[in-house]
């Protein structure tokens, strides 16, 4: 009797230890990441704390300086890309598993056609694109597939009828070839704070919107708070395909399986892209007219204030460039040449492409982003040796000195912004990947405060009206019987 009542009494507290250690460590309960590191250590009064976890900051008590807005973009940098599993190892190589940036609902999926409501949370692939290629269907999952339709950079896809609203130039060809003579795809990514105040506002729609303008309600998206809500994001990408899997370059790159339209051959097909750009623009309480920072890997361009000639060779230049001839689908033969940061002279859908040469024409800030970059990329390396993200730099980040905050009432664009305010380490700021042939003519926000609200044909009087800063609202779109105008 004795033995059976204290086999029971382990059994017991073996089960009870087992379920606490169950619980304890479940994905959902893990503890966050404790390690931590001065961003700005020269700067004390300015100094940020750098917490390497998955939480995206809100805001920054106050934007003083330069390096405090460079540290900010540092922070959401490694928070955006920490793994969906708070308790992964922060950028192991080889790893494609997905980060938590590429969680965010593609801005296909949230504007879907007709201003339709768009799918759940946590869709990837909007049902449109399973429907066209419905031969193709088992390449796609809607919660997994990272599907990449854009080759080009502000021109029409004119597969899809979308435009991804980056850089230009406009009317001609802008897609950027590699050295490894693949394209560069991009994405646009939006966070759950943005899905849902266009979920809650009925914004997927533009009827919806015209009918808050004509009621006198600005569209203004919500705005991240300093340890509070992390407020709207908008994430852009840059991806290049990986051309050898096995080839020891690629450890040095974020990478991710997607599937890609080919427009070469009008078909789906599967491939390995590595993450070379990264925008992030973000609205917070103390800078409503959002925070502009970009990244990009070490590799893409030589810099002014590079120390050394990346092992693998530039992404996109090289130092013996020859011109190249093209020769097109129908027959003729077209020049691309070495002139940098010149857009190439024929469309995908004419032949396949072919290295682009790229410089950077904007050095790198010295002052502020090349010594947080260095502490930075030094502290990936302390903390987690292998990790990818040490091949990363923050190019540059645009903040404002002073408050401009949100309209009361909607106005037209542009936004009447004070430019004079707006700061930042170059005076032009530009991702050699994303604004590769305007990297001197136009910084951030000189396009984006000419954002509008979605165009609809029967109200193309508010047309006009101002998206507070954000182009990806304009992808709405409006119910077919609802396009002409009543009389």
């Amino acid at each position: 009797m004795k033995r059976s009542v204290a086999i029971f009494l382990i059994t017991a507290a073996v089960l009870f230890i087992t379920q606490h250690i169950v619980t304890a460590f479940k994905p959902g309960n893990a503890p966050q990441s404790t390690n931590t590191c001065n961003c700005n250590a020269n700067s004390p009064l300015y100094n940020i704390v750098i917490k390497f976890n998955n939480q995206v900051p809100g805001d920054l008590p106050a934007f003083n300086n330069q390096s405090q807005a460079d540290c900010f973009a540092w922070q959401e940098f490694i928070a955006l890309n920490w793994p969906v599993n708070p308790t992964g190892y922060f950028g192991p190589p080889g790893d494609t598993t997905p980060v938590s940036w590429e969680a965010y609902m593609p801005l296909e999926v949230l504007f879907p056609p007709d201003g339709a409501k768009p799918s759940s949370w946590g869709t990837l692939v909007a049902p449109k694109y399973a429907e066209k290629f419905k031969t193709q269907r088992l390449l796609m999952n809607p919660g997994r597939t990272k599907l990449l339709t854009f080759a080009t950079k502000f021109a029409v896809d004119t597969t899809f009828g979308l435009d991804p609203d980056q850089a230009a130039p406009f009317g001609k060809p802008n897609w950027l070839g590699a050295q490894n003579k693949t394209n560069v795809w991009y994405e646009i990514k939006l966070n759950k704070d943005y899905y849902d105040f266009v979920i809650k506002n009925g914004y997927y729609n533009a009827v919806i919107q015209h009918d808050s303008a004509r009621s006198g309600v600005p569209l203004n998206f919500p705005q991240g708070v300093y340890n509070g809500p992390v407020g709207a994001i908008e994430v852009k990408a840059a991806w290049m395909e990986v051309d050898n899997i096995s080839s020891p370059k690629w450890q040095r790159y974020k990478l991710s399986p997607a599937t890609v339209y080919d427009s070469t051959t009008g078909k789906l097909r599967q491939t390995t892209v590595a993450l070379v750009g990264l925008h992030i623009l973000h609205k917070t309480q103390n800078q409503p007219t959002w925070v502009w920072a970009t990244f990009e890997q070490v590799d893409n361009v030589p810099d002014v204030n590079s120390k050394t000639t990346p092992p693998y060779g530039y992404n996109f230049y090289n130092a013996n460039c020859t011109p190249q001839q093209v020769k097109l689908k129908n027959g003729s033969t077209v020049t691309v040449s070495c002139t940098p940061n010149t857009s190439p002279p024929y469309y995908l859908s004419q032949a396949t492409p072919v290295p682009i040469q790229v410089t950077r024409s904007n050095p790198i800030d010295p002052t502020d982003a090349v010594p947080i970059n260095d502490s930075m990329q030094s502290n990936i390396r302390k903390f987690y040796p292998q990790s990818v993200f040490q091949y990363y730099e923050l190019v540059d980040v645009i903040w404002s000195q002073t408050l401009q905050p949100d309209k009361t009432t909607p106005i037209q664009a542009p936004f009447p912004l004070n430019t004079s305010a707006m700061l930042s380490g170059a005076h032009i700021v530009a991702n050699t990947t994303l604004e590769s042939y305007v990297q001197t003519t136009n910084t951030c926000f000189s396009c984006h405060k000419y954002s509008t609200i979605a165009p609809y044909p029967a109200d193309s009087a508010n047309n006009n009206i101002f998206g507070d800063f954000s182009f990806a609202i304009s992808a709405a779109q409006y119910p077919p019987a609802k396009a002409v105008k009543k009389k």
